[in-house]
């Protein structure tokens, strides 16, 4: 039986390896950066020079005669500037700095909290594609989750500490045993929260997308243009799917800063679903080919609905053999119990009302008959 003074040493132990292990990884984490900006910059020359460079080409056209396609070098720096920008990794709202912190739930130290969260990159950048799936789409939204984590892991690990403390001696291997599996619970019940809310939100998105498609033909076919459509029919899909609603709502103000089509690629992003990546690949095409949207529409929702109902076919299918094992494991004791039942009451009462002494002496009777 552990004494309280071991408890204790060992409580303090492992809180001061967490903090320990949470400062080191804050560190390793902010040397990079650090390092990426004591990185030197080019001279002001050699900046010079590179666009003198790419210049060159441009005047050396200007002076002879009229351009043809044989003159390439023309557009070398239109290639170039495009391939830089490819490469260029995505600005997200949270990178702003006008964006300012009004959204953080523990002001200032919400950073700081995130930051101690143990959690790999590629568990992040899961972690914050949920939220969005889920419908939060605040600009700190996976810091407000981190930071809420780690706070509720911490207060579980203080609330047991002191319940450790004030707790009699033999209360001790519960609480202890309770320490380490709680907060285990506490990080991941938050998570599996967010992933059925983002699971329920693309499944309603799913289910509205065929309706939202004979709208959306309804409109078009009368001359509206796609995004007028959209925005005339966020009204009516709100009363019966509003994510989807609050979706096309994100597609129409983004398409009104950028293009269309980059706001229907955001929106293919945001929801992993295969009928809004068809959705957001058809209207993508008919605006850049310029085809006939009105029967595309009207094709693909009959295919979405045939999919959809051959994808609940298939559930079906399913269900009745995931249904097999529940029914074998709860149906047939019962059955045994009441097939079985009467059987063994009868036997119980055969052998209390003196059934063994009566096969005893028959047995004894069966062996003198039969022996010498």
């Amino acid at each position: 039986m552990f004494t309280p003074t071991i408890t204790i040493s060992i409580f303090y132990t492992i809180c001061g390896l967490i903090i320990l292990w949470m400062l080191f990884r804050i560190i390793r984490k902010r040397k990079p950066q650090q390092n990426e900006q004591q990185h030197p910059q080019a001279p002001p020359e050699v900046e010079k020079q590179s666009q003198a460079a790419t210049l060159t080409p441009s005047t050396a056209s200007a002076r002879s005669s009229a351009a043809t396609w044989e003159h390439r070098q023309l557009f070398s720096a239109i290639e170039t500037s495009n391939k830089t920008a490819s490469t260029l990794p995505p600005v997200e709202a949270g990178d702003v700095p006008s964006m300012g912190g009004e959204d953080y739930i523990f002001g200032s130290a919400t950073p700081a909290l995130a930051e101690m969260m143990p959690e790999s990159e590629e568990r992040r950048a899961k972690t914050k594609k949920e939220l969005q799936a889920a419908g939060y789409y605040q600009p700190h939204a996976l810091h407000n989750f981190s930071a809420i984590r780690f706070i509720s892991i911490l207060l579980t690990l203080l609330f047991f500490g002191v319940v450790l403390l004030i707790a009699p001696e033999r209360f001790e291997i519960p609480i202890l045993v309770a320490m380490l599996i709680v907060p285990i619970l506490v990080w991941a019940v938050p998570f599996l929260v967010i992933t059925g809310k983002a699971s329920d939100r693309r499944s309603e998105i799913e289910q509205g997308i065929p309706d939202m498609l004979d709208m959306l033909n309804m409109c078009v076919s009368q001359g509206m243009t796609v995004p007028h459509a959209l925005k005339k029919i966020i009204n009516e899909l709100a009363k019966v799917y509003p994510a989807l609603a609050h979706e096309l709502k994100i597609v129409i103000e983004q398409s009104s800063i950028g293009t269309f089509s980059q706001a229907l690629s955001n929106f293919s992003k945001r929801i992993d679903v295969p009928e809004v990546h068809s959705f957001a690949a058809l209207l993508i095409q008919t605006d850049q080919m310029g085809t006939n949207v009105t029967s595309a529409l009207q094709e693909y929702s009959d295919n979405m609905r045939e999919s959809l109902s051959q994808r609940a076919d298939e559930k079906a299918n399913k269900a009745t053999f995931k249904l097999l094992f529940p029914t074998v494991l709860c149906l047939m004791p019962a059955i045994y119990i009441f097939l079985l039942g009467p059987a063994i009451v009868e036997l119980s009462d055969f052998f209390h009302s003196g059934g063994r002494d009566s096969l005893n002496n028959t047995t004894n009777m069966f062996q003198q008959v039969g022996g010498p």
